[in-house]
């Protein structure tokens, strides 16, 4: 069952947040309709956004008619959607609970675990050593978390003997193209590019590049990644820009050559907060999920599993904690992300976790009354409502159809020709329907005296937008 804690706070939220917008409403109306109207400003606003880039494009009555309707087609689906009840449905009401959890832990990470590694006096130290670059080069021999012992022992002897064979006098990037296992940078004999000491990105490199004289090789690294040869090459003296004009590149770079102390600190917090929460994993429930994947004793980590025929069982609850749990479905909400093998589906299952416990968290905090926490969720629920309804008028009806149509034709032997191009002319028709009965049902109606100085005001719109245009070539 979805944790109601977050539901009526964020109705509160979007009630006050919606109540605020239509007092401050203050253009001409373009069209009406039962609850609500599309009013100048909307039109305006839509249209310079959609032709910010086409300078030929310019307002006419045609394309008002289709912002306007657009916009009332929009407001008037939601309306529908609470009139039939939507907001009441498990899947709506949990699917409102996972995307309030993913935006309450974002907000959590950037505050309460990226910015405390990434601090403004890293930022500054950062810019402080902006110059001088220097030219870097590396010989990396991986070694993984999950990698056996042997294997640790057989990349740290080869890592030696590379040191060795520098010794005596053999050329490093010669080396670093045939020994190298970093596959960005192996073919480049180890090149790095031209770099400041804060823009490595791990901390036993850093700690080297510091004590390295010019040209010379460092002895072999034990880092966050595995085992490194590092050579410090050519000296280089660049301009530094002003600290705002490198805020944002500082910013990303640090995020990127930091990501090893922000693991770290994440993973330190989801441990506190297991502890608080009595955080509770389902290991025998895991060990069905596998199996029934195709995961056997022989089995590797990342031999490849087969997920996608587990059907009922994606609702199983993996794990519980004090306010929600986590379910199998979750950990293939996201198309890139779904697991293929036991090493995947380990880390997407520490991943999912510690979201809903930082998210819980930020929830205890009162993070979900923030402005722009409330701001989200009202485009997130008015987009679910939408696309609720849609699947329930339009699609789901189109399913049925379509099913039927292929059910006639298979008990008259005739051959079957339910293909892509009839379920969306059928979709697309069914649509049409669906949105006329509404224009119907709450009485759409164009206000065409308002039109003339609507355009008027979207034509100066476009002048100033074409004419800001110029000025950024």
């Amino acid at each position: 069952m979805p944790n109601q804690r977050y539901i009526p706070v964020f109705l509160s939220a979007f009630i006050l947040l919606t109540s605020h917008c239509s007092q401050k409403g203050d253009s001409s109306a373009l069209a009406t309709f039962k609850g609500g109207d599309v009013r100048t400003n909307e039109y305006v606003d839509y249209f310079l956004s959609s032709t910010r880039y086409k300078p030929d494009v310019l307002p006419d009555e045609a394309n008002l008619q289709d912002v306007v309707t657009l916009k009332a087609l929009e407001k008037m689906a939601i309306l529908e959607a609470v009139a039939q009840g939507i907001e009441n449905d498990s899947l709506y009401i949990e699917s409102i609970e996972n995307n309030l959890r993913k935006t309450l832990f974002h907000k959590y990470m950037r505050q309460e675990i990226i910015d405390r590694v990434i601090t403004d006096s890293l930022m500054q130290t950062f810019y402080t050593h902006f110059t001088p670059h220097y030219h870097m080069f590396y010989i990396l021999r991986p070694v993984l978390r999950t990698s056996a012992p042997e294997f640790e022992k057989s990349q740290k002897d080869t890592i030696e003997h590379v040191y060795h064979l520098l010794q005596s006098g053999r050329d490093f990037k010669d080396l670093a193209t045939k020994y190298s296992q970093d596959i960005t940078t192996k073919d480049k004999g180890g090149s790095l590019g031209f770099v400041i000491r804060e823009s490595m990105g791990d901390a036993a490199l850093r700690a080297a590049m510091d004590t390295l004289q010019d040209f010379t090789w460092s002895e072999p690294i034990r880092g966050y990644e595995g085992y490194y040869i590092l050579y410090k090459g050519e000296k280089r003296d660049v301009t530094v820009p002003p600290f705002e004009d490198l805020r944002d590149q500082i910013w990303r770079t640090l995020y990127r050559t930091r990501r090893h102390e922000i693991e770290k600190k994440l993973n330190d917090r989801f441990d506190q907060l297991a502890d608080r929460y009595h955080f509770r994993a389902d290991s025998a429930a895991v060990v069905t999920i596998l199996a029934r994947a195709g995961m056997t004793a022989t089995s590797s980590i990342t031999s490849p599993l087969h997920f996608d025929e587990l059907g009922a069982e994606m609702g199983r609850v993996l794990a519980t904690y004090d306010g929600g749990e986590i379910k199998l479905y979750e950990l293939f909400e996201e198309k890139n992300k779904e697991p293929g093998n036991k090493l995947e589906f380990d880390e997407r299952m520490q991943a999912i976790s510690q979201r809903h416990l930082l998210a819980q968290h930020a929830a205890d905090s009162g993070y979900q009354e923030a402005p722009d926490i409330a701001e989200k969720m009202t485009d997130v629920r008015e987009s679910l409502l939408r696309s609720f309804l849609h699947r329930r008028n339009v699609l789901d009806k189109a399913k049925e159809q379509m099913d039927a149509i292929a059910e006639q034709e298979r008990l008259a032997g005739s051959e079957q020709n339910a293909d892509k191009f009839r379920r969306v002319t059928l979709e697309r028709q069914l649509k049409e329907d669906f949105e006329g009965e509404m224009k119907r049902k709450y009485n759409f109606d164009f206000v065409r005296k308002n039109f003339a100085a609507a355009l008027e005001q979207a034509r100066q719109k476009k002048n100033e937008q074409i004419d800001g245009g110029k000025g950024d070539r």
